[in-house]
Parts: C-alpha cells; structure tokens; sequence
C-alpha cells in the first residue's frame, strides 16, 4: 500500500595557517557575501543556554537557526538544548576541522535553511532527504531542492514528472525550468536531510558523525508539537470548525504528512515514530511511502514513485487534519 497509518500504537585556530574557507562557488571566504534565507517573521537571537556550554562552533551554527515571533513552540526552544550535548558537541568539531581544510556544501548559514522557512508551528508535509547535493552551487539547505539557474538533478526531474502526471494535482501544470523548492517550504513542507553537510565531491562524507541523531530530535519534535493539545482546545476548535472552513486563509491543522521516498528516508522516519506505539502523538500522523524518485528506483518495488499520486494523496491527509492543501507549483506568489 502507498499510504499507511501509525495506529494509536567562529572558532579561531592556535598554531598553524589556515586555509581560506570557500563557499559552493569556490571563492574564497565569499560565504560572508551569500544572502541568509530569513523568512520576513524570522529574527537571529540570542540563546537563552548559556555561552559557556557552547563550544564555538556549536555557538556558532545555533546562532544561524532563527528563532520565530510569535510562535509558541520553535525549533531553537525545542533543539537548542541539544546543541550542549556530547554528541553535537563532537559533530560541531568535525565540521569545524572539515571546514578550514575542506569544502564543505552549504556554507554555515544555510546549513539550517529547511528549519528557519519551515518554523515548527507551520510544519504540515515532511520529505526526508539523505544529504546535501555535493556538486558547486547546489545544496542550500533544502532537500532535493536547488538554487535557480543550476541544473534540475535527475530525481527532482521525476518529482515534477509525477506531479505534472498527477491529474488530482490540477495546478500543476508545466514541468519547472529550475529547481528551487523554497516555495514548498514556505508553505510548511519541511524538506529536511538526514544529515545537513557534506563534502565537495563526496556524497555521504558526513555521515555518522552525529547529523543523524539531530534530524531525528526534528522529526521527534514535529511529532511532540501537538501534545499539548487538550481535548478541551480540541473542542474549542471543533466548535469553530464551520467558521474556520469559511476562511480560507485560515491553516491550523493537526499531525503532519510524512512523505517518504525510498528505504532510508521510510526506516528513519518510522523508527522515530515507534517509539509512539500505542500513543495518541503518532495517530494524529499520515505516512505515505513509495520507492525513491531517483531514476535507479522511481519505477521500481511493490510501490513505484512514479504513478502514486503522493502529492495529490498528502493534500487529501492535509484536509482531514484541518490544514490547507499544498500548492505544488515552484513559481507564483503565495498569499
């Protein structure tokens, strides 16, 4: 089956030289000429965990995740924490020693750009990558996105494909001449990779150094969002239901869509989710799953990419939960 559902189950150096630090054009230190994606809500603060827990680099990759007006619940309240632990402490170091000898994709401050246009509250479609594109000018933060005027990679060339063949998805229209996905994100699909750097020219090169355990504090933490729910609020909401399908700028749903593609992404996702069995937390979640857009496995196992109707499918879960469906376009302004 394509859907199933989870029942209530800076550092300075000492000693010697450094080499320049390059950005994904290769210019040296240019990444402190990049623009920062910095959602219009979205303001660089201060962390309220003290300076002395922080190593620099841990202190200074924090300091790129924005914290959002306004919201209850946001990444840094509920991931900051981590920052001080042992083992964020140890990636902190090895991306830091990476960087001063190595070119690393993204630079610094878009390493968090999935977080800083998705804020936790506005999180509504989750699409798992593996890790940044590792090529000069592709990665920004975004799974399976690229910037504009870089060539669309093979498996977001299969996602427009479905999309355009998906004739419940009525707005899309036309395959995209560019591959930039932060309109997606923008409207809360949390396009996040299990690990967020990677070496120029080698693909998994930052794996197992601790990435892994913080994208799955992210993912625990779009689940935990609603928690506090109460049934009481609940009611409250239900109450105003009618009102608030009146309103179509209205977009407060409940859960989330994970939307998985390929072995990896589905074992990730679904091994945090079990840790809810049983649990109120993970029956609020849809959980559709095919193979991997990718032109090695966009037509292959017993739920093939190409043909699943997955987007068309997460706008169907988005409107039970209470939220708006996705537009799947890539270009147009967004209300």
């Amino acid at each position: 089956m394509i859907t199933s559902f989870f029942a209530p189950k800076k550092k300075s150096g000492g000693g010697g030289s450094k080499r320049p630090r390059k950005d994904e054009s290769g210019d040296d230190d240019a990444v402190t000429k990049k623009r920062v994606i910095t959602p219009a809500n979205s303001t660089v603060s201060s962390s309220s965990i003290s300076k002395s827990k922080l190593t620099d680099e841990a202190s200074t990759l924090l300091s790129y995740l924005h914290s959002h007006d306004g919201a209850n619940t946001t990444w840094r309240g509920v991931l900051e924490k981590h920052f001080t632990t042992s083992n964020f402490t140890s990636l902190a170091t090895f991306i830091e020693k990476e960087r001063t000898s190595k070119t690393v994709y993204p630079p610094p401050q878009l390493v968090f750009s999935s977080l800083n246009l998705t804020p936790l509250h506005k999180v509504k479609v989750v699409i798992v990558g593996q890790d940044p594109y590792h090529q000069p000018n592709q990665g920004h933060g975004l799974s399976f996105s690229v910037p504009r005027g870089q060539k669309v990679p093979p498996s977001l060339r299969n996602i427009y494909k479905e999309l355009n063949n998906d004739n419940n998805v009525e707005s899309f229209t036309a395959i995209p001449q560019h591959g930039n996905l932060e309109r997606w994100a923008k409207q809360g699909v949390l396009l996040l990779n299990n690990v967020l750097t990677v070496r120029r020219g080698e693909a998994a090169s930052h794996s197992k150094k601790g990435w892994e355990n913080f994208s799955d504090k992210v993912i625990q933490a779009v689940i935990e969002r609603d928690a506090n729910v109460t049934e009481a609020t609940k009611s409250d909401s239900d109450s105003d239901t009618k009102e608030s399908e009146e309103d179509d700028t209205d977009d407060n749903g409940t859960g989330v869509v994970f939307l998985l593609w390929g072995k990896p992404a589905s074992l990730k996702a679904q091994t945090v989710l079990a840790k809810y069995n049983n649990n109120k937390r993970a029956a609020k979640h849809a959980v559709i799953m095919c193979s991997h857009p990718s032109p090695l496995g966009a037509t292959k196992t017993a739920s093939p990419f190409m043909g699943s109707k997955c987007f068309s499918r997460a706008n169907e879960e988005l409107v039970k939960r209470g939220w708006n469906p996705i537009d799947w376009r890539v270009d147009g302004s967004l209300a």
